[in-house]
């Protein structure tokens, strides 16, 4: 007789590599995000995770919460084979009702915007609260890159020691608004500039009269689901107080460049639904829609707002 099991774990199941795979490969997208892998791998605290195994054997599904910023997110996948039983759903519901009673409600996403997990959303309470739209380049060599051109009296450079709390400064006065990318420390970008194989080229700088009005982390992917190596347009910062027209623009354009001469075939980013002036210069650079993220926010958040 077949026995499914979906139960809590302490930690990632050895096996779960594997199923993310098969699930990449099924759906051309990974599944988990890498923060949340990030925080399993570090046993980060609040992390949560629970595995889904039929007659205690085979690894059919994984679910994980982790604390993200100011806020808890929550993500699951299941092995196509094991799709259309039913599993997912329930799955779901057990992280659900288990976080709800830990009082630590989390953000639900949806990678892709599957019909089913918006169904799923609205039968649980969660509402659809937030967008992200993967956008990403034509082949890099169909793609005429303009030149960078920093605004007048502004030099981009690459990192170097001693641009860390001007980079940190930036980074939480750019995002003060955003739940993730928020409220940085000094030891997030220590822990940036001390990972293994960072080069000082893959966070470019801008300066002007000495201080730190700019960044771009960059991040190049090798083993790409598109099979493509894909360059990131990780993170963009920009000073709000800096009033240095063309500046984002000329950031970008550099790390593009960057990336492009670390041999990416094609470059993609993440950029929020509504962050229209954003959107248009991506646009404007030759990045196109493709993917959207879908947040959804837990019942108790909806209830208190």
């Amino acid at each position: 007789m077949t026995r499914t099991e979906i139960r809590p774990v302490d930690s990632a199941p050895e096996d779960v590599s594997g199923l993310l795979s098969a699930a990449t490969a099924a759906d051309g997208l990974p599944p988990i995000s890498d923060g949340l892998l990030d925080a399993a791998a570090a046993a980060a605290p609040d992390t949560r995770m629970w595995e889904v195994r039929e007659n205690a054997g085979e690894l059919l599904g994984f679910g994980i919460s982790a604390q993200q910023g100011e806020r808890g997110a929550a993500e699951a996948v299941l092995a196509p084979e094991a799709r259309g039983r039913g599993l997912g759903g329930r799955l779901i519901e057990q992280m659900h009702a288990a976080l709800l009673a830990s009082g630590r409600p989390s953000w639900f996403w949806s990678h892709g915007d599957h019909p089913a997990a918006a169904h799923l959303a609205d039968r649980l309470g969660y509402a659809r609260e937030r967008e992200l739209l993967q956008l990403h380049t034509d082949p890099l060599t169909r793609l005429s890159l303009p030149a960078t051109e920093a605004p007048a009296g502004t030099a981009i450079r690459p990192f170097r020691p001693g641009d860390e709390d001007g980079w940190l400064r930036v980074n939480n006065a750019a995002f003060d608004w955003h739940p993730e990318q928020g409220g940085q420390t000094r030891a997030d970008i220590d822990a940036i500039v001390s990972a293994p194989g960072f080069s000082p080229e893959d966070v470019i700088i801008a300066e002007r009269d000495g201080q730190v009005v700019g960044f771009h982390q960059l991040k190049l992917h090798r083993d790409h689901p598109s099979g493509t190596v894909t360059g990131e347009v990780y993170v963009i910062g920009v000073d709000p107080q800096a009033h240095a027209r063309g500046l984002g623009r000329a950031l970008t354009l550099a790390g593009m460049h960057r990336l492009r001469d670390l041999g990416a075939g094609a470059i993609e980013l993440y950029v929020e639904s509504d962050n229209v002036p954003a959107r248009r210069l991506y646009e404007s650079l030759g990045f196109t829609h493709t993917i959207v993220h879908v947040s959804y926010a837990p019942p108790q958040r909806t209830q208190e707002s």
